[in-house]
C-alpha cells in the first residue's frame, strides 16, 4: 500500500514537470530553491531524507545525497550533479533497479511533458510527496505527524490497553503521542513518543523476550539514528580511526555520546564495537559498518534503540 501511494505521488510530480526545475547546474550545500526541493522529495521517497522538503540544501540533504552516492557506487561528495540527479530521479520513478545497479549501467533520460505548469502546481506536488513520506504502515516506526494503517493499529492497541481514549483515526497527533509516552513509561521504555521495535514488542506483551536477546547484562539503551557505511565506498580507508579493520561489527560514534571501545548490541545487526568516528557522526548518530555497498543500501537509515553492553 505504501509503495502504491509513493508511485501515485511520483506520478503527480511527473504531471507538473518537477524535473524541469533541476537544471544542469550542480546543486550543493547552501543552495536554495525549487530545484533543491525537487531532489529532496526524491530522497524522501527513497527513505534517505527524514525531514521536510524545504528547498534548503543543508547538512541533512548533503548526508542523504552522500548515502545515495555511496550506495550506488558514485563519487561521494554530497553534491547533486548531473549524474547523481539523473540516477536519483530514475530510482525515484522506479526506472532502475537500485539493488543491482552499477555505475555505467543504462539510465533513461527524462523527457519533459509537452505541457508546463505553474509554480503553485509544482509546490502542490512537492507537498503531496512530503505527505506520502509520512505514511506509516503496520510495523513501521511511527512518530508525531505520521498517518496511515500503522497509526490506526497503534491507536487501537493503546485503546485496548486503556491508554488512549480518542478515536482510532489514523493520524499520530499530540494526544496519540501523549498516550504512547504514558504507555512507554509504564512499560519501562524510554518515553520518547516514538513507536519503534521495542514499543511494538511491549504492545504485544513480548517485551521481556525481546529485551533478553541472550545478551550479557546491558547498562542502558539509547535511541539513535543509524546509517551504514563500508570500506568498499570509493575514497574510504580499509581501517577505522582506531586502527581496526573497517568491517561488519564496527560502528562509528561520537565519543562524547558513546565512548570508543564500547560494546553494543544492535537489533537486526548484532554485536558491534565503537571503533570509528566521522565528521557527520555527532550526538546520537551512529554509522554501522558493512562489508558491501549492497548491504549498506539495504540497511539505509534507521531510528532505533541499541543496547550498551557492560
Amino acid at each position: 500500500m505504501k509503495l502504491r501511494r509513493i508511485i501515485w505521488a511520483l506520478f503527480l510530480i511527473s504531471a507538473v514537470s518537477l524535473s524541469s526545475l533541476c537544471s544542469a547546474a550542480a546543486l550543493k550545500y547552501g543552495d536554495r530553491g525549487d530545484g533543491v526541493k525537487e531532489i529532496q522529495t526524491y530522497l524522501i521517497a527513497q527513505n534517505l531524507l527524514h525531514a521536510e522538503a524545504d528547498g534548503v540544501y543543508g547538512s541533512s540533504t548533503v548526508d542523504a545525497i552522500k548515502d545515495f552516492q555511496s550506495a550506488l557506487g558514485l563519487e561521494v561528495d554530497g553534491v547533486c550533479g548531473a549524474l547523481t540527479y539523473k540516477i536519483l530521479r530514475a530510482a525515484a520513478y522506479d526506472e532502475i533497479d537500485i539493488n543491482t545497479f552499477q555505475v555505467g549501467d543504462y539510465v533513461p533520460d527524462y523527457k519533459l511533458p509537452a505541457a508546463s505548469s505553474s509554480a503553485t502546481s509544482v509546490l502542490s506536488a512537492v507537498n503531496t510527496v512530503a505527505q506520502v513520506a509520512q505514511y506509516a504502515g503496520v510495523g513501521d516506526v511511527i512518530k508525531l505527524g505520521m498517518e496511515g494503517d500503522g497509526v490506526t493499529h497503534l491507536q487501537n492497541k493503546l485503546i485496548e490497553l486503556g491508554y488512549y481514549t480518542g478515536e482510532a483515526h489514523g493520524v499520530c497527533d499530540a494526544s496519540t503521542v501523549k498516550a504512547l509516552k504514558n504507555f512507554q513509561r509504564s512499560s519501562g521504555i524510554t518515553a520518547d513518543g516514538v513507536c519503534g521495535h521495542r514499543t511494538y514488542s511491549a504492545l504485544d506483551g513480548n517485551l521481556e523476550d525481546e529485551n533478553e536477546f541472550g545478551l550479557p547484562n546491558y547498562s542502558r539503551t539509547v535511541y539513535v539514528e543509524a546509517t551504514a557505511y563500508s570500506s568498499a565506498e570509493p575514497g574510504l580507508s580499509a581501517y577505522t580511526a582506531t586502527g581496526e579493520l573497517c568491517q561488519r561489527g564496527v560502528i562509528a560514534v561520537d565519543p562524547n555520546f558513546i565512548p570508543l571501545g564500547t560494546k553494543v548490541y544492535i537489533p537486526g545487526y548484532g554485536y558491534a564495537v565503537a571503533a570509528d568516528v566521522g565528521g557527520a557522526i555527532v550526538g546520537n548518530v551512529i554509522d554501522v559498518a558493512f562489508d558491501s555497498l549492497a548491504e549498506c543500501y539495504e540497511f539505509g537509515r534507521k531510528f532505533m534503540e541499541i543496547y550498551i553492553i557492560e
